[in-house]
């Protein structure tokens, strides 16, 4: 199964180990969970992105934070 990483654009963090998903498909689906998941604790509006990468670090999602 290949590997994807979430960063986020806008505060830094890198995701250094990576999750596993069938395709790029489900790991789009997971960041806009995730990305649901962390607009909630934000209490202003924000530029942040979740950005999803391949193995190959190829950009294949990116999800707004918002509020």
């Amino acid at each position: 199964m290949p590997r994807y990483y979430f960063h986020l654009r806008g505060s830094g963090a890198r995701d250094t180990a990576g999750q596993k998903f069938a395709n790029d498909k489900a790991a789009r689906e997971e960041a806009r969970a995730v990305a649901r998941d962390l607009s909630r604790n934000k209490a202003v509006t924000t530029d942040e992105r979740l950005v999803v990468t391949d193995a190959s670090a190829k950009v294949i999602h990116e999800e707004p934070l918002f509020r």
